[in-house]
C-alpha cells in the first residue's frame, strides 16, 4: 500500500526499498543497506542523495563509520508542502509569460497547416469542424448523392445541425435535374446556384473560417484539410466570383 502511494508522489522504486528499509532496520551503513536491499552499492549512494534532498534520510558518524538513518515519516508532508510552494512559484512564472507564449502561437497561425483524413471518418471530421466554427461554408463541386451514400444518417444529422445553429452554407454545382437530396426544409440555411458544365469544376471543395477542405472521391475518399488565412481568402474570393456568375434556377 505504501509503495504504491509513495510511487504516486513521485518516488523511484529504489527510493522507496530504501526508505522503507531505513525506517524498519534503524540507521544502518551504505554496504548493509545494499545488502539488504539487494542494491548496488553505487546505486544505494546515488538513491540516499535523492532522499536526503526531499528531506527523508539523513546521516552520522560513529567513529569513522558513515550511517544512515530515515526521518519520521511527517517528513513527507514536509516534503509536500514544499512541493506545493515550488508548483504555485512555477504558477505565477507561468502567468507571467503567457501572454507572449500565446503572441507567439498567435503569430505562427499564419503559418500553413495540412492535414490529411481518410476514409468515412474524414469526411465527418471536417464536418463537425464545420459545425464547431459556426461560421459560413462555400461549397463547390459538390454532388449530394455521394454523400448520402457514403454518410447517409450523419448527413441527415448534419443539415439538423446546420438549421440548429443557423448556419449559412452557399453551393456552387452542376446544373442538371435531380440534385437536390435536401429542400428547404430539411436545410433552410442552405442556398445553390448553379453552373454550366463548361464552367463547372469538379473538384469538391469546402471553404470556412481560415480553413479549405478538398475532397478527393478515389477508391478511397480523402479529405485535405489547408489551415490559412491567405489561401482561404484565395479560395472565397474564386467563389464569389462564380456565384455572381452562376445561374440561381436549374
Amino acid at each position: 500500500m505504501e509503495t504504491k502511494v509513495l510511487k504516486g508522489l513521485g518516488f523511484a522504486d529504489n527510493e522507496i526499498k530504501i526508505y522503507t528499509t531505513l525506517l524498519k532496520t534503524g540507521a544502518i551503513t551504505a554496504y548493509e543497506l545494499s545488502t539488504k536491499t539487494g542494491i548496488y552499492r553505487t546505486h544505494v549512494y546515488d538513491k540516499l542523495e535523492r532522499l536526503m534532498e526531499k528531506g527523508l534520510v539523513t546521516y552520522v558518524y560513529q567513529g569513522s563509520k558513515k550511517y544512515f538513518q530515515a526521518t519520521s515519516p511527517e517528513k513527507i508532508k514536509h516534503y509536500l508542502e514544499e512541493k506545493k510552494r515550488a508548483l504555485q512559484e512555477q504558477e505565477a512564472e507561468v502567468d507571467n509569460i503567457l501572454p507572449e507564449l500565446l503572441a507567439m502561437q498567435k503569430s505562427q497561425k499564419e503559418d500553413t497547416k495540412v492535414e490529411v483524413f481518410k476514409g468515412k471518418e474524414g469526411l465527418k471530421y471536417f464536418l463537425k469542424d464545420i459545425l464547431k466554427g459556426k461560421k459560413e461554408v462555400l461549397v463547390t463541386g459538390i454532388d449530394d448523392q455521394k454523400y448520402q451514400d457514403e454518410l447517409p444518417i450523419f448527413m441527415m444529422q448534419y443539415f439538423r445541425d446546420l438549421k440548429k445553429s443557423k448556419i449559412k452554407e452557399r453551393i456552387i454545382t452542376l446544373k442538371k435535374e435531380g440534385i437536390f437530396l435536401f429542400n428547404k426544409s430539411t436545410a433552410p440555411t442552405t442556398e445553390y446556384r448553379f453552373l454550366e458544365e463548361g464552367q463547372f469544376n469538379p473538384t469538391n471543395t469546402f471553404i470556412y473560417g481560415d480553413k479549405v477542405v478538398i475532397v478527393s472521391w478515389g477508391t478511397q475518399v480523402t479529405a485535405i484539410m489547408i489551415e490559412n488565412i491567405q489561401t482561404a481568402e484565395t479560395y472565397r474570393n474564386h467563389f464569389e466570383h462564380l456565384w455572381r456568375v452562376a445561374h440561381t434556377k436549374i
